[in-house]
């Protein structure tokens, strides 16, 4: 029922408009057939891509139970631009991912549930009044459920994809609710078994906060692995 009611649940504010640029590097070590590694580094810039939105660094690992389903963990280190207060505060995120793969002919099908906790830094969030504005939610815990449609085209290194993903509360005092939808609509291309790279348009939407913000993203990435 609580899908049925996301486009109402939208309505509530009218949102504002911004347009960012995210890109990212990573690196994948494959020890087994079992068994992986990666790292990643990433910068995503906002308010029409004239500041910096975050930057960031992520380590993780991953198992596949079987060959279809895998799970993983991951660590986080994010500096982010917190535009209200106009400062740069460190953040730290825990990630644990169950994630399912299937392939039906030339198409692959992915889910990914994703559940993340992160920590904030608050101490330079400081009101007229002296007093320190503390977040909400902090240690904030939320669930993100990814679906992701992927085309392999026969003879050709570019492979199309659409995802969407939905983010949802788990610890808001006030009620859990969905805070945020994602859609995204990308184009991979192997340059070989270890560089490949991502193009992507991304649509992010903020619902049921205060002060919604549509976001226009353009995603550039780079993988290597080995």
């Amino acid at each position: 029922m609580k899908w049925l009611l996301l486009s109402a649940l939208t309505a509530k504010a009218q949102p504002s408009s911004d347009f960012g640029v995210w890109s990212s590097i990573e690196i994948n070590k494959k020890f087994n057939k079992k068994w992986s590694v990666n790292g990643e580094a990433e910068l995503r810039t906002g308010e029409n891509s004239s500041e910096i939105g975050r930057w960031g660094l992520k380590v993780g690992g991953d198992y596949n139970v079987i060959k279809e389903v895998k799970v993983g963990l991951a660590y986080q280190f994010l500096y982010f631009h917190d535009i209200e207060y106009w400062d740069f505060q460190p953040r730290h995120r825990f990630i644990g991912f169950l994630q399912g793969r299937k392939k039906w002919g030339n198409f692959s099908f992915l889910l990914r549930e994703r559940f993340q906790m992160t920590t904030k830094d608050d101490s330079d969030r400081i009101k007229a009044s002296g007093k320190i504005d503390t977040y909400k939610m902090d240690s904030e815990w939320s669930w993100r459920n990814r679906i992701k449609v992927s085309y392999d085209i026969p003879n050709c290194k570019f492979a199309p994809s659409v995802s969407f993903e939905s983010f949802y509360q788990l610890n808001n005092p006030d009620g859990n609710e969905f805070d945020g939808l994602r859609y995204t609509l990308s184009v991979a291309y192997k340059l070989n078994k270890k560089h490949s790279f991502d193009l992507s348009g991304i649509f992010d939407k903020e619902i049921n906060v205060k002060n919604p913000v549509d976001r226009y993203i353009l995603n550039v990435g780079y993988a290597y692995s080995f």
